[in-house]
């Protein structure tokens, strides 16, 4: 019997799941957000289980038609770079704040990925994310600690 190479990925997916699921127990969580219906833990939970769920699915299921995939025409070097720049933006997440990092993180990301028009990698990153922490402050009322929204006044 010869295993696909996606069985295998899907394999290694649920291994990463079953991963980020044990991380997912490590979050703390304040003592007044413990019974809360939705907390730090609660999405990260549910993309654990997602990603389990499906990979098993994925495994178990017969595959239709095997993929064949070339491997001369992928492009390994942005994935690299991708892995790097993660990497990178998981170190500098708590000192500059996620408002920073996030959106450089996605810039950077844009142009990795091969976009070169400067203004949709603006727009798509630092006023996406301050459109994003504005709804997880303003309407969810999530605090995330940002260093640089905390020095210029706009968060407490």
């Amino acid at each position: 019997m010869r295993i696909s190479t996606d069985k295998i990925i899907s394999l290694l997916f649920f291994i990463l799941s079953v991963f980020y699921l044990y991380q997912t127990y490590q979050i703390q969580v304040f003592s007044f957000d413990e019974n809360a219906p939705f907390n730090a833990k609660t999405f990260p939970t549910f993309l654990a289980y997602i990603g389990m769920f499906l990979s098993i699915l994925y495994l178990l299921l017969p595959e239709r038609k095997p993929s064949n995939v070339d491997h001369k025409v992928l492009d390994y070097k942005s994935t690299l770079l991708l892995i790097i720049i993660v990497t990178i933006y998981g170190f500098i997440l708590l000192k500059a704040g996620f408002f920073l990092s996030t959106s450089f993180f996605l810039f950077f990301s844009y142009y990795f990925l091969g976009e070169r028009r400067w203004i949709w990698m603006f727009i798509l990153s630092f006023p996406f994310v301050a459109l994003f922490m504005l709804l997880l402050h303003g309407l969810l009322d999530i605090y995330l600690r940002d260093p640089f929204l905390k020095t210029l006044g706009i968060i407490g």
